[in-house]
């Protein structure tokens, strides 16, 4: 797999559009983030699961199918058990999750209306 995943680090996403076509590539997801930009996965049989996991299960996960990690971009910290990752939060944080939040819904809501005028 490319290194372009490295660049999507940070970014917040706003929406994801799912796409399915008869030619190569047969099926893409594109995810959207707040700030405009967009990063695509795309292939021949791609799938996911159904529904968010627990990110301190994957490691254990992928080695239950006799896989490995290959890549881990960005604060691999976020990969320990909830419990060992700090909690603590000041005022001034949470604001900023707040602003990002508010901010990713306005860029939903105004790729969804640009869907709507596109049919």
């Amino acid at each position: 797999m490319k290194d372009g995943l490295k660049e999507i680090i940070g970014k917040r996403i706003a929406t994801v559009v799912v796409a399915q076509g008869d030619r190569n590539p047969r099926v893409q997801v594109f995810l959207v983030f707040a700030d405009g930009s967009s990063f695509e996965f795309y292939g021949e049989s791609f799938t996911c699961c159904a529904g968010l996991d627990c990110t301190a299960d994957i490691e254990g996960y992928v080695e239950s199918a006799h896989g490995r990690i290959t890549k881990v971009f960005g604060d691999a910290s976020a990969l320990e058990p909830a419990a060992a990752v700090s909690t603590a939060m000041s005022p001034e944080s949470l604001e900023a999750l707040m602003r990002r939040d508010l901010d990713a819904w306005i860029a939903a809501k105004g790729a969804v209306e640009k869907a709507r005028r596109a049919k």
